[in-house]
């Protein structure tokens, strides 16, 4: 009754600021609108100005360009037209001489004339006859191959001077022969380029350059870059600046356009346009402020109309911030309500554990009790079977309260990312093939190998998740895929990856109705027999599990086509996982005397691969690896290892054809082969013994029954990181062993039973399987004691540990 009063005056305080945040937003709504058109506007206008100032930048190149190209092109074809006269066709110098000299005077632009016989020996108008070659230079072979060019600037061997040379070819008189009789240049100098290009100016401090078709430089205002007689020009592509050496590359690769990049350490825009007469390229550097400063007046105006937006927005903001506060204090008041809720439920949740516990054991006691007649033995089944599921609601209620409460926290760890899921898989695989329907496990190619996170935490969530999926699915399939959306950038040390886990199956589906409730605490849907098995709190608890790991559940849905779930996290990426599995043992094992051994390793699953290599290799172990039995058998032939590790399901050739080809195979047929399969079924166990393995190791791989396996097979002794004394340590050994020879398990079929239920955490079960086996036969009786105790803490990583060794130890 307060609490409803409590919200109608809430309420009826409410309405009047209600009103008044309507009128602001709708008033603050208008002007970001007005505001964000007026910036795009703005930018608009700006780029479309900008555009036209870079073009007229642009156009003092190309003026530029143009002049020089025009300029080459009449040096060109004064050239081409000496070259087809008939005193330098007939290549005699003697004649040629009083000609040419004449020609280089009247012209006025030429340094002088020259001819080249096909051996490379030339005479020209400065030296006369001269007994050097150039057979080598790049203009007189492409002329005596018949193509006029013009070449880049080079030191002249007969004067010492940098030149032009504009070569043509020289073509006999006779119309029967095509190939040059020799070659005609004349060489100019650089200035008038020079004179072009510095001349090219587009306001203060700017400055233009040319490049030959090397990134050399041929005209440019720091002399350094110029080449000299002692040494030639250094190449653009080549320096330490970044941004000169990408300009040069484009302006060699003949592109042109207009960039804004750092250059001598200020930002500038650079011009650049290829020439096409010459294989040459012209540019022009420009200050940024040259270009952008007839902006400033468009700029002046945005920061005004900016300016007056952000002052209204800032008003209405201060209005608002006078109610906030006032919603604050209610929220506070519902705050400290909820954490109340949560402390009431989390107490009250203790407290009814204990003498529910009482119940259940009574229970099991009376069950047991072969006094207790039929009928009352069938009102305490239900006794036992209701108080097992109020355990079970009281324990997710606590879950709950507790993250409610914020005490749950998160402890992450360390750990192999794809062994670890194909654990959850294996468990999934025997769920879906129990009630008949197909079961999809579709990793990302590029997974993590190894993460930073709460193992426990991500395996409930995905265990829910998938577990739903399988139990409102009665044909068709479910189909769990990862995937590695991206890899954030690295915080300090640290590289993340961002994961997406998506659930879809061809279930009953979940209408839009309910689509919004499968979320809250108690709530189920779907049909009224399957409601039955469960609390209604399992996605309630997935969800703010998901949250507190900084993500959250998303779902679609359709009714008689089934759901999909998915959710996204960024994981920590770990190093150091094989450290942090080797020292999870009591003693962490650090290397073994002796030599090294080869093992090699066969499996047609990398991350099955990458957890063996990567936990013996350190140790000091040779692994080699192969991905089925047929690569296996060849590796082992060649490298004859000294044990071989393999997998029974592979391409090609599987576990079994393997062992049989190796134990057939003189030179190899007493290697130590270990068998390492996920599968339970005791028939293939003794199957593959009876082909030849020496011993059976389950997946998923346990460090310590590895460690074990190899100790005696190979005959080691381990080096330990923390030694105790030498008389402690066989001591201890020996108790360890002596208490797990003391244990004695049930049959494979038994411990696959016990397996699923752990997995499903379903503890009340396990206890009473642990009841039945001690009744059944007293030397299951300590196996069944260990069992109820582990049982009974609630902690189902440590049960699934304790029946893995054993369902291996049985074999």
């Amino acid at each position: 009754m307060i609490q409803a009063n409590s919200s109608l005056s809430a309420s009826d305080r409410g309405n009047h600021p209600s009103r008044n945040l309507l009128i602001r937003f709708i008033i603050g709504g208008t002007t970001l609108v007005v505001s964000i058109s007026a910036y795009f506007s703005y930018q608009a206008a700006r780029n479309m100005m900008l555009k036209d100032l870079r073009q007229s930048a642009f156009l003092e190149v190309q003026r530029g360009g143009a002049e020089i190209e025009e300029w080459l092109h009449l040096r060109q074809v004064e050239v081409q037209t000496l070259a087809n006269t008939s005193t330098v066709r007939s290549l005699n110098w003697s004649v040629a001489e009083p000609y040419l000299k004449a020609e280089v005077k009247r012209i006025n632009e030429f340094f002088f004339f020259q001819i080249v016989n096909p051996d490379g020996s030339f005479s020209n108008t400065k030296v006369g006859r001269s007994n050097k070659n150039i057979q080598d230079r790049d203009f007189f072979q492409k002329a005596i191959a018949g193509k006029s060019n013009i070449s880049d600037p080079f030191i002249s061997r007969s004067t010492g001077i940098p030149l032009i040379a504009i070569a043509t070819p020289i073509s006999s008189n006779s119309a029967s022969s095509s190939s040059p009789i020799g070659v005609f240049h004349g060489n100019v100098r650089v200035d008038h380029i020079a004179e072009v290009v510095n001349s090219l100016r587009y306001g203060t401090n700017s400055y233009a350059f040319a490049l030959n078709s090397q990134g050399q430089a041929i005209v440019h205002p720091n002399s350094a870059l110029m080449s000299t007689v002692e040494k030639p020009a250094p190449s653009l592509l080549k320096i330490g600046d970044r941004n000169l050496n990408a300009i040069a590359q484009r302006m060699v690769n003949k592109q042109q356009g207009i960039e804004l990049m750092e250059i001598d350490g200020t930002k500038k825009y650079v011009a650049y346009l290829p020439l096409q007469a010459a294989n040459w390229s012209v540019a022009l550097v420009i200050p940024r402020q040259n270009i952008e400063s007839r902006l400033q007046f468009l700029d002046l105006i945005a920061l005004i109309v900016g300016g007056l937006a952000i002052t209204m927005i800032t008003v209405l903001w201060q209005v608002q911030a006078f109610e906030q506060a006032e919603l604050k204090k209610s929220k506070a008041a519902a705050d400290t309500a909820n954490h109340a809720k949560s402390e009431f439920l989390a107490n009250m949740s203790h407290e009814l554990r204990t003498p529910l516990n009482g119940i259940l054991g009574c229970a099991q006691i009376l069950l047991r009790s072969p006094a207790l007649p039929n009928q009352e033995q069938y009102h305490v089944n239900i006794i036992e079977q209701c108080g097992s599921h109020l355990l079970t609601l009281i324990n997710d209620i606590l879950d709950l309260s507790k993250i409610e409460a914020k005490k749950l926290e998160l402890h992450p760890y360390d750990v192999h990312f794809p062994s670890f899921i194909q654990g959850i898989v294996e468990i999934c695989h025997i769920r879906a093939k129990q009630k008949g329907i197909l079961f999809v496990y579709k990793p990302a190619i590029n997974l993590p190998t190894g993460v930073h996170v709460d193992v426990k935490r991500l395996r409930q969530v995905l265990l829910n998740l998938l577990g739903n999926a399988i139990k409102f699915t009665d044909e068709g399939q479910v189909t769990f895929n990862i995937e590695v959306i991206d890899q954030p950038p690295s915080d300090g040390q640290t590289v993340k990856h961002r994961l997406r886990c998506t659930v879809e199956d061809t279930g009953i589906g979940i209408t839009p109705a309910e689509l919004s409730k499968i979320f809250l605490p108690f709530e189920q849907v779907g049909e009224k027999k399957r409601q039955a098995e469960g609390t209604g709190l399992g996605l309630a608890i997935t969800r703010q599990l998901v949250q507190m790991m900084g993500s959250d559940i998303h779902v679609k849905s359709q009714i008689g086509q089934g759901s999909s779930f998915w959710f996204e996290l960024e994981i920590p990426e770990a190093t150091d996982w094989v450290q942090s599995a080797m020292a999870a043992s009591e003693k962490q094992i650090i290397g073994f005397e002796g030599s090294p051994y080869t093992i090699l390793m066969v499996d047609d699953r990398w991350e099955n691969r990458t957890v063996i290599t990567n936990l013996l290799q350190p140790l000091g172990f040779n692994v080699v690896e192969a991905s089925n039995g047929k690569e296996g058998l060849e590796k082992a032939i060649t490298l004859k290892p000294d044990l071989i590790i393999t997998d029974l399901l592979m391409p090609e050739m599987d576990g079994f054809e393997l062992i049989e080809h190796l134990r057939h195979t003189p030179e190899i047929q007493n290697v130590k082969i270990i068998v390492s399969s996920a599968s339970v079924f005791e028939a293939d166990q003794h199957r593959s013994l009876q082909a030849g393995g020496n011993a059976f190791l389950t997946k998923p791989i346990q460090v310590d029954e590895l460690f074990h396996q190899l100790e005696q097979y190979l005959n080691l002794v381990w080096i330990y990181k923390q030694s105790q004394s030498d008389g402690e340590k066989p001591k201890e050994a020996t108790t360890a062993n002596s208490q797990s020879a003391q244990l004695t398990p049930p049959s494979p079929q038994v411990l696959q039973e016990l397996v699923t239920l752990a997995s499903k955490g379903n503890f009340n079960a396990i206890i009473k399987w642990a009841d039945q086996l001690e009744e059944t036969d007293t030397t299951f009786a300590p196996f069944a004691n260990e069992l109820r105790q582990l049982a009974r803490q609630f902690d189902e990583d440590l049960i699934l540990s304790f029946l893995t060794q054993y369902a291996v130890e049985t074999v």
